[in-house]
């Protein structure tokens, strides 16, 4: 009896601890003729828990038919594949052609889903190239951040068939690693003898990653000329294959963690009884299956039903008896109260019912739910002290961790980090934030989500929680711990403190409530467009911030991912830096340069940097050239990828217009007409641009200069606009007398 009772509350243990439900019936499932099953779910429904991190899409219904992307827009879905763990999105082809006037035009398409669930899929995919004369270079990174580099040349000549097979005979394709996040292709063309067949019109080469089933890789020899093959594709428009799963964890780990934080809130995703982990064969996290004999989604409780073996099996019609399924099989047996053979007709006869064994099974029974609520009601009791028990030894065993790293950090510092910020409790923190409530949640990114949280002193503070936990995002947060102690700028965001009982701890900076200047510069619903005094002012704050950061403070900090979306405005728009989860603090040995792996973000990222992999202060200097642009031109750096026509990139664009002398075309109405009357100080300020933007780290000012020349330009610009009240005033008086 002892065994029994041992067995059930075990029994119910695991069930009362087991995974939360993980979503809501109300959930929309369904985008146009796109299928949307958990985890993946609509971002607008989050509320209802409708998918778990990192799946959120939205719907476009504006579309015919509508079109389902990511939330942040990079990937446009065309299909969901629950049970192979993989998913069919919209990618782009790059090409070149050669004009038949000698001219060249081309574009080259890249992919970034760093900080998703999803890599591209290895054995789905194939790196191909369709063309003449060309030798394309194919570059890209995996989630583990590991470079990896390949290509292919693809020649013609004047016996150039059609076909699929790519024998680098007008094609050519190469394998693509597991785990890849980011790509991107360069095609050189390279002057060979061009076939006599398109000596009178544009031959064009086109480089992609594809789905390799589809029927884009079909190609012919007219294809080659002009346009064709990419007017064959709607929108340049060609699938391709990811993969996606769960965490970063294996499923030995994932069950571990379970396991250990039973207590807790749990995060195992394979929810349903009768679900099977499998670890994930891009090398990331893991996926869940239905186990044999059942089918359905093994992401949400109950999801794995029983496959209906009895109605699926031609001999169930041979069982008089009762068919019951059992995995992959079925079982035939006599009714209750009767015994015999059940396979054949009247082969199950009723046996005499003993009114002693009924009487016996009713005291069995009663006594058996007697027992049953009584260890109930001892189990929750139990649960309730396992689980406080359990919640303050992970935040002591937590908080001892994290304090060893941090001093473990510090020791090779003379600052005393811990000395410099408070340490926070965990259970201040939830309750400043209503438990980390949805509505609090005032920005997020790759890394983590941004809180809004009053203090019990009323002082209203930023804190930021990782969304996954592992030893980068650990790193990250010592790091930014380490750099933001060690500063005081008014233009750098101010870390208050931080709180070491999480696995990965939570850091508490001051409130900027203006938002980015990332949102600032598109949203022009919500907010106004920034005249252009505010736009020197915005770029003078930011030079500021680097400048003390590379000259005046206590080390030398290299920030590594100045962007947009890391400048941060208060109510009177002062720009105030952020995010130095990745920044490098350096010794005087240093200071020319740092070999570290290349990290940022595209579009903000030094070239010199990305290719040599030496970080310097002039890195900086260009991720600052970008922001500069962005703030006379009005666009981001990150194109849009609606269309072909829009897909341009605003520093090509930028280089563009300074070298053959057309501002006109790229800068913002709004700084054309203000500066109209004064064109001195566009043209300082754009040259100023310019030479940050400098391919050549070499050739770029310092941030010291770049500040000093920003405030001469505002000077400049006071002067001027004092002169013209004065001048106004005077003709006002001259006019009345």
């Amino acid at each position: 009896m002892k065994n029994i009772s041992l067995l059930i509350l075990l029994i119910l243990l695991l069930q009362i601890t087991a995974t939360e439900s993980t979503e809501n019936s109300n959930c929309t499932r369904k985008c146009g003729d796109i299928r949307i099953p958990f985890p993946f779910g609509l971002r607008t429904e989050r509320d209802r828990g409708c998918y778990l991190p990192g799946f959120g899409l939205r719907c476009n219904r504006t579309t015919h038919p509508p079109e389902l992307y990511s939330w942040d827009g990079r990937l446009q879905f065309l299909g969901i594949d629950l049970a192979g763990a993989q998913a069919t999105v919209v990618t782009r082809m790059s090409w070149d052609c050669q004009r038949s006037d000698g001219l060249r035009e081309s574009f080259y398409f890249s992919l970034d889903i760093t900080g998703t669930p999803f890599t591209v899929s290895s054995d789905r995919n194939v790196f191909t190239t369709i063309g003449c004369n060309a030798v394309v270079l194919f570059n890209g990174t995996s989630f583990d951040s590991i470079p990896f580099f390949t290509g292919c040349v693809s020649l013609c000549n004047d016996n150039t068939t059609v076909g699929k097979g790519c024998s680098g005979n007008g094609c050519c394709r190469a394998s693509i690693p597991h785990g890849l996040q980011s790509f991107q292709t360069t095609i050189y063309a390279f002057p060979l003898k061009i076939p006599y067949w398109s000596v009178n019109g544009s031959l064009c080469s086109y480089s992609f990653v594809i789905e390799r089933d589809s029927h884009a890789l079909d190609f012919d020899r007219g294809d080659l000329f002009g346009n064709n093959y990419f007017l064959k594709h709607e929108r340049n428009r060609v699938p391709l294959v990811l993969d996606w799963s769960i965490g970063d964890a294996s499923c030995k780990d994932a069950k571990f963690r379970n396991s250990t934080s039973i207590f807790a809130a749990a995060s195992y995703a394979c929810v349903s009884e009768n679900s099977e982990c499998a670890d994930s064969k891009n090398g990331q996290g893991y996926v869940c299956n239905c186990a044999a004999g059942y089918q359905g989604n093994p992401y949400q409780q109950n999801g794995c039903t029983d496959i209906d073996e009895c109605a699926k099996s031609f001999n169930s019609s041979s069982c008089f008896g009762v068919c019951k399924n059992l995995p992959g099989n079925f079982s035939c047996k006599c009714p209750e109260g009767t015994q015999g053979n059940p396979w054949t007709r009247d082969g199950c006869v009723h046996i005499s019912d003993n009114s002693n064994k009924k009487s016996i099974r009713f005291i069995t029974a009663a006594s058996l739910q007697g027992g049953i609520m009584f260890l109930v009601i001892a189990i929750v009791l139990l649960w309730r002290f396992l689980k406080e028990r359990t919640i303050r030894k992970r935040k002591q065993r937590f908080y001892q961790r994290n304090l060893e790293l941090l001093r473990r950090e510090q020791c090779c510092s003379d600052i005393d980090v811990i000395e410099r910020m408070k340490i926070y409790e965990l259970d201040e923190l939830e309750k400043a934030t209503n438990n980390f409530d949805k509505a609090r949640m005032v920005g997020g990114g790759g890394h983590g989500y941004v809180y809004k949280g009053i203090l019990s002193d009323q002082r209203v503070v930023a804190i930021k929680k990782p969304k996954i936990s592992n030893q980068r995002e650990l790193g990250q947060f010592i790091n930014e711990v380490f750099i933001l102690s060690q500063t005081s700028h008014r233009n750098v965001v101010k870390l208050f403190g931080c709180c070491l009982e999480t696995e990965v701890p939570l850091l508490v900076f001051e409130f900027i409530s203006g938002g980015t200047l990332t949102g600032r510069l598109v949203d022009h619903e919500k907010f106004p467009p920034f005249s252009f005094q505010e736009r020197l002012r915005i770029a003078t704050d930011v030079a500021r911030a680097l400048t003390y950061l590379h000259c005046e403070a206590s080390v030398t900090i290299f920030h590594r991912d100045v962007k947009s979306s890391n400048v941060l405005l208060d109510e009177k728009n002062v720009a105030k830096l952020s995010d130095f989860g990745v920044s490098r603090s350096v010794g005087d040995l240093e200071k020319n340069y740092v070999s570290t792996t290349v990290q940022g973000t595209y579009g903000y990222l030094d070239p010199e940097y990305h290719q040599t992999g030496r970080l310097t202060e002039k890195s900086d200097v260009y991720s600052f050239g970008v922001i500069l642009a962005e703030l006379l031109t009005g666009r981001l750096a990150i194109p849009s990828q609606n269309s072909v026509a829009e897909m341009r990139y605003m520093v090509m664009d930028f280089h563009h217009a300074l070298k053959d002398g057309s501002l006109h075309r790229v800068l913002d109405p709004l700084v054309l007409e203000e500066a109209a009357g004064n064109s001195e100080t566009i043209e300082r300020v754009t040259k100023l641009a310019g030479l940050c933007l400098k391919s050549n780290g070499i050739d770029r000012p310092t941030m010291k200069e770049v500040e000093d020349e920003l405030e001469a330009v505002r000077l400049m610009k006071q002067r001027g606009i004092a002169i013209h009240v004065m001048r106004s005033k005077i003709r006002k008086r001259v006019e009345r007398s």
